[in-house]
């Protein structure tokens, strides 16, 4: 009975020794939605123009969904559209990517979830969409949302990818996988 039970002791200290260097191997960053709220704000306002509009994103809102692995955006709009004055706001949502070398956290893959414009002729909402969505995409995938080190943790990256993304307790707590 006595080897039994330091049997399972055993076993029950080596599942748990092989488990710690795999914990080891990730590094784990969060950030508040306050936090990211007043990085995202130095990004905007950001203009965007064409011959048939002319288009400025502005006052962004950060939206954090608990249990999600997204980050919602809410923008207002501004601008013309073939010489109509067009006014509305945005709701997009988009993943991360990070950039190792850098310390570098880009918004990817924005889509437009919600979009309410004034005054805009219903023919042209799709069109709208699309411009505003391709005004996001290439805005944030050229500037980072968050970089390393901005809220005291370490500069220096210590991953390589994302490994996950969640959205817990109001925070966004991304998972860095090292190796």
């Amino acid at each position: 009975m006595r080897i039994r039970h330091w049997l399972t002791r055993g076993a029950a200290v080596c599942a748990l020794a092989a488990t710690v260097p795999a914990l080891a191997m990730n590094y784990v960053v969060e950030l508040g939605q306050a936090d990211l709220q007043r990085k995202v704000e130095r990004l905007f306002p950001v203009s965007h123009q064409d011959p048939l509009y002319d288009l400025l994103l502005s006052e962004p809102r950060v939206v954090l969904r608990e249990g999600g692995d997204r980050i919602g955006l809410g923008l207002k709009l501004s601008g013309t559209l073939l010489q109509w004055p067009v006014a509305g706001r945005a709701q997009l949502t988009g993943g991360l990517r990070f950039e190792p070398a850098s310390g570098e956290f880009y918004l990817r893959d924005a889509t437009v979830e919600e979009l309410a414009i004034d005054g805009v002729p219903e023919q042209y909402a799709g069109e709208l969409r699309r411009i505003a969505e391709q005004a996001a995409r290439e805005m944030l995938n050229s500037r980072p949302i968050y970089v390393l080190g901005q809220l005291g943790e370490s500069k220096q990256p210590l991953g390589r990818e994302i490994k996950a993304i969640n959205v817990r307790g109001g925070k966004l707590v991304l998972e860095l996988e090292m190796f």
